[in-house]
């Protein structure tokens, strides 16, 4: 693929191109943005809205359970918060 109208920060690339929403609300992830995210048939991905609305957020569940499990870790992360 070209670059011409890759849009990218500090040679990391952002935009992947533009999705279709179906009739179904499905949408198909970029092949070029499942490669460099390691997102494979049967992964499961987190979606959450976006606090401006603007859209949407997909996240790796993985990710998010090691995530979850540093958290945890941290005794003093809930001591930050509460603050």
């Amino acid at each position: 693929m070209s670059s011409e109208g890759v849009c990218s920060k500090q040679g990391e690339r952002i935009v992947y191109g533009v999705v279709t929403v179906s009739s179904k609300g499905q949408i198909s992830i970029p092949s070029d943005l499942r490669r460099d995210l390691g997102i494979k048939e049967g992964d499961q991905l987190l979606v959450l809205r976006r606090k401006d609305n603007a859209g949407l957020v997909l996240i790796k569940l993985d990710m998010m359970d090691e995530l979850m499990r540093v958290l945890l870790e941290d005794e003093e992360f809930f001591k930050k918060v509460g603050r």
